[in-house]
């Protein structure tokens, strides 16, 4: 897509449901000594998997953030771990968009075993968009923002995970 005389990143759908990010496979230096991938992997993945959304889905990752000064900031994020993961076990980073609006993302992400066909973990997150010189809430640009709602209204009939908003306690 361009803008102007401006080529902008990222395309401009069709888009799946839910999106699912390039495959994936757990490394022997992932596994720590309770021989299953360590929690900061599940972390980093679902990082880089995000990262490769905004970069090559959205077009407002890197590229967007050094050349036009705004970037995403992750204002909360939970996690769910369902299972384990050894050494060599193929998967996908699969993204929904739950929400959306000028500023903010509401994103959910699932680590899917391509083997055993389920998810292994869910995270939540919600970002907004930062003026990186200002460092304050900026919107999207109109053509970000227009596919994050085509994006939201393809994913408006998925199925979410039930683990989707659960707050964090005890079970007493």
């Amino acid at each position: 897509m361009t803008e102007g005389n401006k080529i902008i990143q990222g395309y401009d759908g069709p888009y799946n449901t839910p999106i699912v990010l390039p495959s994936k496979k757990v490394l022997a230096e992932w596994i720590d000594y309770n021989g299953h991938m360590n929690v900061v992997y599940y972390t980093q993945t679902f990082d880089n998997s995000l990262d490769f959304f905004l970069e090559e889905i959205l077009g407002i990752g890197e590229t967007h953030a050094i050349k036009e000064k705004q970037g995403p900031f992750v204002l909360q994020a939970h996690y769910h771990y369902l299972n384990e993961m050894s050494v060599n076990e193929e998967f996908n980073v699969r993204l929904l968009v739950v929400d959306c609006d000028q500023k903010r993302m509401h994103l959910c992400l699932d680590i899917f075993s391509k083997k055993r066909k389920q998810v292994i973990a869910v995270a939540e997150k919600i970002l907004i968009n930062v003026n990186l010189n200002i460092r304050k809430v900026q919107h999207y640009p109109s053509w970000a923002y227009e596919r994050l709602l085509k994006i939201k209204n393809t994913h408006k009939n998925a199925s979410f995970p039930n683990v989707l908003g659960k707050k964090i306690s005890l079970k007493k």
